[in-house]
């Protein structure tokens, strides 16, 4: 008895041929989104394994030359990108240590300013108990408090 395999041929070429154009369409979507394009990002879009592209020639080939041709600008544009982010992280930085630079000199200078005017006595102010009663007198002659009389 011989064994009707036509309709497994056929299904697997059909599984295959869709399996084509889901990859396809994914690399070309990939393309215009600007996504770095290798197996593994172009297995994940088109929901194929990286062992069926790597056997395919067809989308080997593809892949691998887009893959060297979409590398450099994408790193390029990552590494452009970040500098330009820790260029102005760095600006920032350093506006706000100038702020923080200009606001200490203010301050020293105001606390110098102040123990400039604490240093020089002036000379119409007299100590406050300069002259009080019992200063003055002796102690046998001063007032006697309330618990001398108890």
């Amino acid at each position: 008895m011989r064994r009707n395999t036509e309709g497994l041929k056929r299904s697997a070429k059909l599984r295959t041929t869709a399996a084509m154009e889901r990859a396809q369409t994914a690399i070309r979507r990939m393309q215009a989104e600007e996504i770095a394009i290798n197996f593994r990002t172009v297995a994940a879009h088109a929901g194929v394994s990286t062992a069926w592209l790597y056997s395919t020639k067809p989308l080997r080939d593809r892949i691998v030359k887009l893959r060297d041709v979409s590398k450099t600008p994408v790193q390029n544009d990552t590494n452009h990108r970040r500098l330009i982010s820790q260029e102005r992280v760095i600006a920032t930085l350093r506006l706000r240590i100038k702020q923080l630079e200009a606001s200490n000199n203010e301050l020293k200078e105001q606390l110098e300013r102040a123990y400039g005017q604490l240093a020089i006595p002036s000379s119409n102010s007299k100590s406050a108990r300069r002259g009080h009663i019992h200063d003055v007198q002796p102690r046998e002659n001063r007032k006697k408090s309330l618990d001398h009389y108890r």
